[in-house]
């Protein structure tokens, strides 16, 4: 009996750190999207050439994340116009800086689409 309950809280245990870890999140760019790099849980990196682009997050549970919109490895944006973000997994985008902003990934497993402007664009 002793040994059943010890499986039994070993099991539940393991779920429960299981379930504390971090998101997972992954980018699909959508247009104008050269690469998506998920450098952790909140941070994610855009790159897109072009200042007018449109990519989709997914991730496996509800997180926020700052995204930083990059031209190129060598140019951020300069002024973040516009954020929109379309779809019932994601919300309150909210512009922080000049090449950042924050989005809440609500719905785990659910994409979000996502565009962004930039005010001074190529």
């Amino acid at each position: 009996m002793k040994k059943i309950q010890l499986g039994l809280v070993a099991v539940t245990t393991a779920l429960l750190l299981t379930g504390c870890g971090e998101a997972k999140i992954t980018g699909t760019p959508l247009k104008n999207v050269d690469s998506i790099a998920v450098t952790s849980a909140e941070d994610i990196d855009v790159f897109c050439p072009t200042g007018i682009c449109t990519f989709e997050l997914t991730a496996s549970k509800p997180t926020t994340a700052t995204i930083t919109m990059h031209y190129d490895y060598t140019k951020l944006f300069t002024k973040i116009e516009g954020v929109d973000v379309i779809g019932e997994g994601g919300k309150n985008a909210k512009v922080i800086d000049d090449d950042q902003f924050k989005v809440d990934i609500s719905d785990a497993n659910k994409p979000v689409k996502i565009q962004v402007i930039d005010y001074y664009r190529n």
